[in-house]
């Protein structure tokens, strides 16, 4: 048995819309989200793509309707990768998607109505493509890299990306009415897709959205139903640290900052449970707190994630510190029956080499901490800066 064209579009409009619905309403609920906004557009977008897609089914003497959609699919694509660069802390470069739009439009409208059902389609394909493929990339990376969620989003991203490479190759090589298109990349399987990929990706960035919102909303660090005080969470961190840096900038004071990812977090959690995790993860932010200086500013920004801001005199004091922690962990076990003990990688950057820019210091310290785990883990990597580079 298969299905025609007309009810897949149907099916597949329908799964976009209750989808989009319940996504948008959830983040509507929810504040201070800026990367569930960015998600909720893409559910917008998609909405809109499948109305005027459903348009043109009925009516297709209304060929403005495809560049309507056209745009609004690339941008529904676009605007997830926005999103997902949000969520790892980096800024959402929506005027790209936006731009991105722009040329499909154009060119679908270029085409006109000479296109027929295919008008605007190649941009179409490739901008699809070009976006899926950077929204497969940044969800492999940051803090979205060990979540579990988030490479089930990666993997959807890249499927899409696959697939609509091979399809704008086909489109133009061998065009649409070829064998080849019409049996590997014809509108009924991309609309089956279309629906497998929409499924994936709204109970992905559901969980996302839960699990960042509820770390939000504890205050302090939390780790299952447990909370280490002193440990901020990703929130109130990142606006104790905004305050510290543009305090130091004004004062001229020198900061440093210290990231600490337990390494081997996902493997832990698949040998011995969830729950040995959870634990892991406190007894770290336990030692965090026990050998950081007291006047350290403490935060727990994402899944074994850990950050020191620290007034110090040089470089050296802050790397002295990273040393202590990394032996600390060494001879502290995270599971006292077990002797179990745990360790992590290390970036280190300062104020001195990076200037008082928090975007710029955010991006310095994850490609530390980032050299740190690709050189094995349980290492220290000191970002040296354009100040120190130089000197």
């Amino acid at each position: 048995m298969t299905l025609d064209l007309d009810t897949l579009i149907v099916t597949s409009g329908l799964i976009i819309v209750l989808c989009g619905i319940t996504f948008i309403l959830n983040t509507a609920m929810r504040r201070n989200d800026a990367s569930g906004r960015l998600w909720s557009i893409s559910f917008i977008a998609a909405m809109l793509t499948a109305l005027s897609f459903s348009v043109w089914s009925i009516s297709d003497q209304l060929w403005w309707v495809l560049a309507v959609g056209n745009t609004a699919h690339v941008i529904s694509i676009g605007s997830i990768w926005a999103g997902a660069r949000v969520f790892n802390g980096r800024p959402s470069l929506i005027w790209v998607v936006l731009l991105g739009g722009g040329v499909v439009a154009l060119f679908t409208a270029i085409e006109g109505p000479a296109g027929g059902e295919w008008t605007g389609s190649a941009a179409l394909f490739a901008g699809v493509a070009v976006f899926a493929g950077l929204g497969g990339a940044e969800t492999m990376r940051s803090r979205m890299r060990r979540n579990l969620n988030a490479r089930v989003m990666s993997f959807a991203l890249w499927i899409v990306c696959a697939y609509y490479v091979a399809r704008t190759g086909i489109f133009v090589s061998l065009g649409p009415e070829s064998s080849t298109f019409q049996q590997y990349f014809s509108s009924e399987l991309t609309s089956v897709l279309t629906i497998v990929v929409v499924l994936l990706g709204t109970i992905s960035m559901s969980i996302l959205q839960a699990e960042r919102s509820g770390a939000r909303a504890l205050g302090d660090v939390t780790v299952g139903v447990h909370s280490v005080v002193g440990v901020l969470s990703a929130a109130p961190f990142m606006q104790q640290w905004a305050d510290w840096v543009e305090r130091a900038s004004f004062h001229g004071d020198r900061l440093a900052m210290i990231a600490m990812d337990v390494d081997n977090l996902p493997q832990m959690n698949t040998a011995f449970g969830r729950t040995f995790g959870d634990t892991a993860i406190r007894s770290v932010a336990q030692i965090v707190r026990h050998h950081a200086p007291t006047t350290a500013l403490l935060g727990h920004t994402g899944a074994g994630r850990f950050v020191i801001v620290v007034v110090t005199q040089s470089a050296v004091d802050a790397e002295q510190l990273a040393i202590r922690l990394q032996t600390a962990l060494v001879d502290e076990p995270i599971d006292p029956q077990q002797s179990l003990r745990a360790t992590a990688s290390f970036g280190v950057v300062d104020t001195e080499g990076y200037g008082y820019g928090l975007p710029v210091l955010r991006r310095a310290l994850d490609d530390a901490t980032h050299a740190a785990r690709e050189a094995g883990g349980n290492s220290i990597v000191v970002g040296r800066g354009v100040t120190q580079a130089g000197s």
